[in-house]
């Protein structure tokens, strides 16, 4: 479960159809994968909380919708081990790698391999 400070702001983030364990599911995830390369906690979150669109308003539209959309493949991922390790799978080095927020790049493909994209779809 994400730190209260993110929970709220998770929460906050959400997109139509969008479940608050799934969510919540992916920001763990991809800190957890992280710590091995990062130790603290807290600059890790925020830099998980921005990857994954977690609200913060200086983000691109374009890469907002993008992520909402990726975000939404993963419905039910709390619940089912299959989606999760797809998940995990899907997570790029580089989205291990950012060493702080400013480090973040406003293109979704840098930190996530997308399976299910279709040409109609903004993955840049």
């Amino acid at each position: 479960m994400p730190s209260e400070r993110f929970a709220e702001r998770i929460r906050e983030s959400l997109a139509g159809g969008e479940r608050f364990d799934d969510f919540s599911y992916m920001f763990d995830t991809l800190v957890a994968l992280r710590r091995p390369f990062h130790d603290e906690l807290g600059l890790s979150e925020e830099v998980v909380g921005r990857i994954l669109c977690v609200v913060v308003p200086d983000k691109p539209a374009k890469y907002l919708r993008a992520m909402r959309g990726f975000r939404l493949h993963f419905a039910g991922v709390s619940n089912n081990s299959e989606l999760g390790a797809n998940f995990s799978n899907c997570v790029r080095p580089a989205a291990l790698a950012v060493r702080s927020e400013n480090e973040i790049v406003w293109t979704p493909s840098v930190y996530f391999f997308n399976p299910w994209m279709r040409e109609s779809e903004e993955w840049f």
